[in-house]
């Protein structure tokens, strides 16, 4: 296979890359951009932390995606961290790639590399095995302290919920198309030449042991190794001999191996002349009709394969396969090479060159270790105890620096240690940090670190827009009032489920999709988060949303343009832009007379129909919005209710979504008989026959949340990472404030409906007691606009008077914090 066309396949929605060596540049232009175009976004790339550090140094071209558009991991093991595995992971399907090409220019499209591929389906098979096993050994090199790998490995797993199966390298399998395979990899047990030599089997010689490889032991250590385990009758080693990288002085004398060059061995896969370079690795096992074939990243040296005592040092990973004799090379144009007739004299072969060290040792004293900034707090992991304790001592600082490698002015002021690490509050700057490094004392720096931005990786990681999600999204441009069709829309663009597991009935307003029970390791319940969190929000600081990578944020941003926020409180929607997904949404008057009779499906031309016909279908058709929202709201009721029910983000979404769609469909009453209702307004505060009004409804929506023995507030959890209250939960607080409030206020002013009046005044009243706001949060534009831009739009329609600075001096001043 082509290895850059297959990143253009399309049906993957997670990605994870291992290489030991990387050149950005072309893992961007080449990789990642195939990636995006074929809707993969959930993008992790694993690289040899040494090797990082040299990809990152003075004079080489940094990442301009790395850290944002996606996960940038480091790994370190005893020898170098060797293995190319490509896993990909989809809703429908899944597919190993294990191969010799690093993530560089080369090879990915100059050298000439081999490559293998395993696909499965969903369902349980010998090919997904395969595939797990790839997963499971490439996800073991993420750093799971890091916020961003959470995200992204439970954002793959919510999707694709197959790879919670266990499946280790190692047991080998039969595929459904009848040849053998396994995902082996070096372990501390054994390494790849002793599992691949027991799989062969070593009761009798071998007829023939072929191997294909760039780089050698430069006493041929590894072929020895391989003699001895497998005894084979002949050795076919295939080498490029222009490159001097085989040590034709160490070849023994008398022992049955032939030497075999490469270079223009097949005119379709090396033209004559052509300098690419051959950086596949291969070993085969030739034993009566079958072929063992042990293909991967693994070069011909006792530090990538070990041999029967010492499994080696590396990390590298290999796909096994058992085919007929003959297959492989015919497929590869190599079997001329191994007639005796191909071989070529050890005399001939170029002396072995010295090949150019590179400085790991040196990269691994400079490596600052790993950077993640969660909102404006940074956390740092150190690579080595001589790092955390130089910075300890204070002989180095923290030097953070933009997407051009120039620093930035941004104080960090030291705020905990956890654990291993430490974090530091960030102060709010012009310039986002990129990279960061170390800069000490006689002026000497560390390398570079790419800073995981876990803002920018969750929303990079949105889903594709499916038809389904960019219909939901045209319904908010086209409609310019909340009504029930919101619900449909949040269900429709929340965090699709993975295939195969049911969700709600669209059709049914009440209905939503219910999550895992419990509140997941790592996050706090509303009390609990309440009592640490910080209470200060200061103006410059970003922009938090626990809806960050879901498309229900397009429905945030569409509630709050009703409300005339500006573009800085609303959260970027990603690659769609919310103010082109909600520009058609408008607060303008309803219409009355005449169009709204045309609504209600009136039309003043027709005969057949009079004047007392289109108000007895008007009556209907109110009397039919009305139990809708009724039913939706007694839905939402007793779902709330439920005690092991969870209350998330987009709980909380929805909740703020029934609040406006009761307040849309408010109006004062009968009573007010010089106020013409719109055909939207159907819930009177008070009517002598309809008990339905929009103050019960209020209280009924906003009970199950903040009152009783289990109030569903009580039940959200919180990212242990959230330090304040994130905004999306802020607008939604402001609206339950301000909504119990108008209802309680709307009551008192209406003697007719004063019977509501204790129980709506009580529960306002126990909102603000059980949110325990401060002075601080309220005066915060995610909570103080939203009350004031309520007051603009609803107010006058309500005929209630302002109710933003009551609601506003509701806060807990500063001195009452506890």
């Amino acid at each position: 296979m082509k290895l850059y066309e297959a990143f253009q396949d399309t049906g993957f929605h997670t990605t994870i890359m291992t290489t030991f060596c990387v050149e950005f540049d072309a893992f961007e232009s080449i990789v990642l951009s195939r990636l995006r175009g074929a809707e993969c976004r959930n993008v992790m790339l694993v690289c040899d932390a040494d090797m990082v550090g040299l990809a990152l140094a003075e004079g080489a071209s940094p990442p301009k995606f790395a850290g944002a558009n996606y996960l940038l991991a480091k790994a370190r093991v005893d020898g170098v961290f060797h293995p190319k595995v490509i896993v990909q992971i989809g809703k429908k399907r899944g597919r190993l790639i294990v191969a010799s090409a690093n993530s560089t220019a080369s090879g990915l499209a100059g050298n000439l590399e081999l490559s293998a591929a395993v696909e499965c389906g969903v369902q349980d098979s010998p090919e997904r095995q395969i595939v797990l096993a790839g997963w499971h050994y490439a996800v073991q090199f993420l750093d799971q302290r890091q916020k961003a790998v959470e995200n992204k490995l439970r954002w793959a797993r919510d999707r694709s919920p197959w790879l919670a199966q266990e499946a280790s390298p190692g047991a080998i399998v039969r595929l459904t198309d009848g040849t053998s395979a396994g995902f082996l990899v070096a372990n501390a047990q054994n390494g790849l030449a002793l599992q691949f030599a027991n799989l062969v089997g070593r009761e009798r010689p071998i007829d023939r042991l072929t191997i294909v490889s760039p780089y050698w032991d430069d006493d041929l250590e590894a072929v020895g190794a391989f003699g001895n385990l497998l005894r084979p009758k002949k050795t076919v080693l295939l080498i490029d001999a222009q490159e001097k990288a085989f040590p034709a002085d160490a070849l023994p004398r008398k022992a049955p191996i032939q030497v075999s060059d490469l270079r223009g061995f097949s005119r379709s896969h090396l033209p004559e002349n052509s300098s690419r370079f051959i950086h596949a690795k291969m070993i085969v096992a030739t034993v009566g009709r079958t072929d063992h074939v042990l293909a991967g990243s693994a070069n011909c040296t006792t530090a990538a394969l070990g041999n029967a005592k010492n499994p080696g040092i590396n990390a590298e990973a290999c796909l096994y396969r058992r085919f007929p004799a003959g297959t492989v090379f015919d497929a590869l144009e190599l079997t001329p090479l191994l007639k005796a007739g191909a071989a070529i004299k050890p005399s001939d072969i170029p002396k072995m060159r010295e090949h150019e060290r590179l400085p790991l040792e040196e990269m691994e004293a400079r490596d600052p270790g790993a950077f993640e900034l969660v909102y404006d707090t940074l956390h740092w992991w150190p690579s080595t105890d001589a790092m955390k304790n130089a910075f300890d001592r204070g002989r180095c600082a923290i030097e953070l620096l933009d997407g051009k490698c120039r620093p930035i002015d941004s104080k960090l002021e030291a705020s905990s240690n956890s654990g291993a690490g430490q974090k530091f509050r960030l102060a709010q700057s012009d310039a986002p940090p990129i990279f960061a490094r170390f800069r000490h004392h006689d002026g000497t720096v560390s390398s570079l670190a790419v800073i995981a931005r876990v803002q920018d990786l969750q929303t990079q990681t949105r889903d594709p827009l499916t038809a389904g999600a960019e219909r939901a999204i045209r319904d908010l441009e086209m409609d310019d009032d909340e009504g029930l069709w919101l619900l449909d829309v949040i269900q429709r663009l929340s965090t699709p489920k993975a295939e195969g597991s049911a969700l709600p009935d669209a059709s049914s307003p009440g209905q939503t999709r219910k999550h895992d029970q419990g509140t997941q390791t790592g996050q706090l319940d509303y009390e609990a988060f309440m009592r640490g969190r910080r209470r200060e929000i200061k103006a410059s600081e970003a922009e938090r949303s626990a809806l960050a990578g879901s498309h229900a944020s397009f429905v945030r941003a569409a509630l709050n343009r009703l409300l005339g926020l500006s573009v800085s409180t609303t959260e970027s929607a990603g690659e769609v832009g919310e103010e082109e997904a909600a520009a058609a949404l408008d607060t303008g008057d309803e219409t009355a007379g005449d169009v709204d009779a045309l609504e209600q499906g009136f039309d003043p031309q027709d005969p057949k129909q009079s004047p007392k016909a289109a108000l007895d279908l008007a009556r209907r058709r109110r009397e039919a919005d009305v139990a809708a929202i009724v039913a939706a709201v007694d839905d939402y009721y007793e779902d709330l209710r439920q005690p092991t029910r969870p209350f998330d983000e987009i709980e909380v979404l929805r909740l703020r979504a029934m609040i406006m769609i009761i307040t849309v469909a408010g109006w004062p009453g009968p009573d007010a008989a010089s106020y013409q209702p719109s055909h939207l307004q159907v819930l009177p505060c008070h009517h002598p026959i309809q008990k339905d009004t929009w103050p019960r409804l209020i209280g009924r929506v906003l009970a199950p949340v903040f009152s009783g023995a289990n109030p569903a507030l009580g039940r959200m959890a919180f990212d242990r990472d959230h330090d304040r209250i994130p905004d999306d939960l802020l607008e939604t607080l402001a609206c339950c404030m301000w909504a119990a409030n108008a209802a309680a206020l709307a009551t008192r002013l209406n003697p007719a409906c004063a019977s509501l009046t204790p129980m709506l005044t009580g529960l306002a009243t126990r909102i603000v007691a059980l949110l325990g706001l401060s002075h601080e949060e309220m005066a915060a534009p995610a909570f103080a606009d939203v009350v004031k831009g309520l007051d603009q739009r609803f107010a006058k329609r309500l005929q209630l008077p302002p109710l933003a600075e009551a609601v506003l001096a509701s806060a807990k001043r500063p001195a009452a914090a506890k």
